[in-house]
Protein backbone atom coordinates (compact mmCIF):
# COMPACT_ATOMS: atom_id res chain seq x y z
CA UNK A 1 0.00 0.00 0.00
CA UNK A 2 1.29 3.46 -0.88
CA UNK A 3 1.77 6.05 1.82
CA UNK A 4 -0.50 9.04 1.59
CA UNK A 5 1.14 11.95 -0.20
CA UNK A 6 -0.22 15.49 -0.28
CA UNK A 7 -1.59 16.72 -3.59
CA UNK A 8 1.37 19.07 -4.01
CA UNK A 9 3.79 16.11 -3.97
CA UNK A 10 1.71 14.19 -6.50
CA UNK A 11 1.76 16.76 -9.28
CA UNK A 12 3.60 16.76 -12.59
CA UNK A 13 3.99 19.60 -15.11
CA UNK A 14 1.35 19.60 -17.85
CA UNK A 15 2.31 17.23 -20.66
CA UNK A 16 4.57 15.13 -18.41
CA UNK A 17 2.40 12.02 -18.20
CA UNK A 18 0.14 12.78 -15.24
CA UNK A 19 -2.79 10.42 -14.72
CA UNK A 20 -5.47 13.01 -13.91
CA UNK A 21 -6.31 16.66 -14.49
CA UNK A 22 -8.58 18.52 -12.09
CA UNK A 23 -10.28 21.84 -12.66
CA UNK A 24 -12.52 23.97 -10.50
CA UNK A 25 -15.76 25.52 -11.70
CA UNK A 26 -17.49 27.56 -8.99
CA UNK A 27 -18.07 25.05 -6.15
CA UNK A 28 -17.42 21.98 -8.30
CA UNK A 29 -14.32 20.01 -9.21
CA UNK A 30 -14.01 18.15 -12.51
CA UNK A 31 -11.59 15.22 -12.34
CA UNK A 32 -10.57 13.98 -15.77
CA UNK A 33 -8.58 10.79 -16.32
CA UNK A 34 -5.68 11.24 -18.75
CA UNK A 35 -4.73 7.56 -19.09
CA UNK A 36 -6.64 4.33 -19.60
CA UNK A 37 -5.52 3.09 -16.16
CA UNK A 38 -6.79 6.30 -14.54
CA UNK A 39 -10.13 5.99 -16.33
CA UNK A 40 -10.49 2.38 -15.19
CA UNK A 41 -9.68 3.32 -11.59
CA UNK A 42 -12.21 6.16 -11.63
CA UNK A 43 -15.01 3.92 -12.93
CA UNK A 44 -14.16 1.23 -10.37
CA UNK A 45 -14.19 3.63 -7.42
CA UNK A 46 -16.87 6.22 -8.25
CA UNK A 47 -20.54 5.31 -8.46
CA UNK A 48 -22.14 5.28 -11.91
CA UNK A 49 -24.94 7.52 -10.62
CA UNK A 50 -22.39 10.26 -9.92
CA UNK A 51 -22.26 13.31 -12.16
CA UNK A 52 -20.19 12.42 -15.23
CA UNK A 53 -18.98 14.71 -18.00
CA UNK A 54 -17.73 12.25 -20.59
CA UNK A 55 -14.96 10.27 -18.87
CA UNK A 56 -14.59 12.92 -16.14
CA UNK A 57 -16.45 12.95 -12.84
CA UNK A 58 -17.80 16.19 -11.37
CA UNK A 59 -17.99 16.50 -7.57
CA UNK A 60 -18.68 19.22 -5.06
CA UNK A 61 -15.44 20.74 -3.75
CA UNK A 62 -16.14 19.32 -0.29
CA UNK A 63 -15.66 15.81 -1.75
CA UNK A 64 -12.58 16.59 -3.83
CA UNK A 65 -9.98 16.06 -1.07
CA UNK A 66 -11.22 12.56 -0.20
CA UNK A 67 -11.36 11.52 -3.85
CA UNK A 68 -7.92 13.04 -4.57
CA UNK A 69 -6.49 11.24 -1.52
CA UNK A 70 -7.79 7.92 -2.89
CA UNK A 71 -6.38 8.64 -6.33
CA UNK A 72 -2.97 9.54 -4.89
CA UNK A 73 -2.97 6.54 -2.54
CA UNK A 74 -3.51 4.33 -5.60
CA UNK A 75 -0.26 5.73 -7.04
CA UNK A 76 -1.69 8.17 -9.58
CA UNK A 77 -0.60 11.76 -10.19
CA UNK A 78 -2.30 15.03 -11.12
CA UNK A 79 -1.19 17.69 -13.58
CA UNK A 80 0.39 20.67 -11.83
CA UNK A 81 -1.82 23.75 -11.82
CA UNK A 82 -4.82 21.57 -11.06
CA UNK A 83 -7.66 23.57 -9.52
CA UNK A 84 -6.20 26.97 -10.50
CA UNK A 85 -8.95 29.11 -8.91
Amino acid sequence: MNEARPLSESMLPPGSGASFAATRHAGLARIEPLTAAAENWLHEHVAEESSWDGAAVVVEMRYFADLADGIIAAGFTFERDALPN
